[in-house]
């Protein structure tokens, strides 16, 4: 059966160029060097030297070996969990889930054998009193990578945010939040000398976008946005061949947002929490924080990402994702101007989130523009291209590279212009996902990536990159120069969709012209 599998293996070989010879370890000598001449081959025909990309290597440990940071998480709600397990802790009922008649499963497994960071949890912040009691058994669960027992007490609870800054007892701030407080919480933590790390989007507003970038700049905090996706070896390998010319002049970008789901459009009355949720164990006066005053309304607290008040709309909460991808490729920078046009049509009992957008971002001195096309009521999922003069990609987690009919640099390869010219895509180590909107993440590069031999979730290597430069090994690869430029992009976007009008940037002054 093994020598079947080799056999049909290598002959599918002959006819799919380099696919992800990166992402395989093979025990069998004659295939990989099989692979190896594949990977060769398909450099001569693009016409560039060594991929350096895919080689890279992580930072040593330093966690046991370095000083202990101590980290305070505010909003423990879903993703405050997953960058909890990034750092090494977990909830009880994710070991038991996880545990099947006395053995783990892989994904308890691959947690237990992911790097030890050395952090302690020393301080749970959240509005939500369940969220806060979740964090605080997560913070006391003594379950981390390589079996370490610590032995610390149970994280201290904050009742604000600002209390949290202020401690003695935290040198780091994880802000997992809705996006209107984003910039309001950073901006305290970094004045009171804790280091950041921010999820998406940046701010809230430009004015607010400005504010922060010069917080950081004059404190000098290392800060770092959760953009996980600049972790993905497919993007750095996508840059590295527009460097080196792969694909000629750039002239057109495409993007897109596809889903048709209640959930997938940010609806949640359906979820646990919100079952669960009142004016007893919810702080609504402190989930407002300076947004407009509303009564208390379980729709705008579980779907705040519909409301303009809170939220950032599709644009900061999908978009800023892709446009964080292709700016690692290209370095795109802000756009000249902006026009959007869109609408709330199909799911109008919450907030004030279009459904439907089309934005068209221009940028001249490049001659180029890049569209983002949304539908909430359509499921089909679409990777973005890159349009070059020689040669087109089509990029998410993997890469596929097809020559233009009239590419001069490739007019003499023989591979059809409807045929791969090149195709990276490194093994995952996951089988199968669930559901629609789960392969959507997945597929945009949320997932693992391959680095350093090794299979690791992104999230994680994003989580330890910011503790790595806290302990000043390296930088963070999302700064607050590359947050700056994802913030004022989609807010762009924003400001032309609500005045249906072009919107200019104005470098110099660092302002939108209306």
């Amino acid at each position: 059966m093994n020598k079947l599998l080799r056999r049909d293996f290598l002959k599918g070989m002959a006819t799919i160029p380099f696919l992800g010879y990166f992402g395989f370890a093979f025990k069998d000598n004659i295939t990989k060097e099989l692979l190896s001449k594949k990977s060769k081959d398909y450099r001569e025909t693009l016409k560039i030297g060594q991929l350096e990309a895919p080689d890279e290597k992580l930072l040593p440990p330093t966690g046991i070996d370095g000083k202990c940071i101590r980290v305070g998480l505010i909003g423990n709600g879903w993703r405050g969990e997953r960058l909890l397990q990034s750092l090494g802790y977990v909830h009880p009922d994710f070991v038991k889930e996880n545990t099947v008649n006395g053995s783990y499963n892989e994904k308890l497994r691959d947690f237990l054998t992911q790097e030890d960071l050395n952090v302690h949890i020393t301080g749970i912040c959240d509005v939500f009193s369940i969220h806060t009691q979740r964090g605080v058994e997560i913070s006391a669960n003594d379950f981390h990578p390589g079996g370490r027992k610590t032995g610390q007490k149970p994280a201290k609870v904050y009742a604000s945010y600002r209390d949290m800054v202020t401690s003695d007892e935290i040198d780091a701030i994880i802000i997992a939040t809705p996006d209107h407080t984003h910039v309001p919480m950073a901006v305290a933590a970094a004045k009171a000398g804790k280091h950041v790390y921010l999820e998406k989007p940046m701010a809230h507003s430009i004015e607010e976008a400005v504010e922060l970038k010069n917080t950081i700049k004059a404190t000098g905090v290392v800060f770092q946005l959760g953009h996980e996706n600049r972790q993905q070896m497919s993007y750095k390998v996508a840059r590295e061949l527009y460097l080196k010319g792969v694909m000629g002049e750039v002239t057109m970008v495409q993007t897109y947002t596809n889903r048709n789901t209640r959930f997938g459009a940010w609806i949640r009355d359906d979820a646990f929490d919100h079952l669960q949720g009142n004016q007893n164990n919810i702080d609504w006066k402190e989930f407002l924080g300076n947004a407009p005053w509303h009564e208390f309304d379980l729709k705008r607290f579980f779907s705040w990402q519909r409301y303009s008040d809170y939220g950032t709309s599709v644009t900061g909460n999908d978009f800023s994702h892709t446009y964080d991808c292709i700016n690692q490729v290209l370095s795109l920078g802000i756009p000249e101007s902006v026009v959007a046009l869109g609408g709330q049509h199909y799911y109008k009992t919450h907030g004030d989130m279009p459904d439907v957008l089309n934005a068209v971002f221009h940028y001249p001195e490049r001659g180029l523009t890049m569209t983002y096309d949304c539908s909430l009521k359509n499921g089909i999922y679409r990777p973005s291209h890159i349009l070059g003069s020689e040669a087109s990609m089509d990029i998410d987690r993997a890469i596929l590279l097809k020559k233009d009919d009239n590419s001069v640099r490739y007019k003499n390869t023989e591979i059809k212009t409807s045929d791969p010219l090149f195709y990276y895509k490194p093994n995952s180590g996951v089988d199968a996902v669930s559901s629609a909107t789960a392969r959507n993440y997945f597929n945009s590069g949320y997932g693992p990536t391959f680095i350093d031999g090794k299979v690791i979730d992104v999230t994680f290597l994003h989580i330890k990159e910011w503790i790595d430069a806290i302990r000043g090994q390296g930088k963070t690869s999302c700064n607050i120069d590359a947050g700056f430029e994802e913030a004022v992009t989609f807010n762009l976007a924003n400001l032309a969709y609500v005045h249906k009008k072009p919107v200019r940037w104005d470098a110099k002054n660092e302002k939108a012209i209306i």
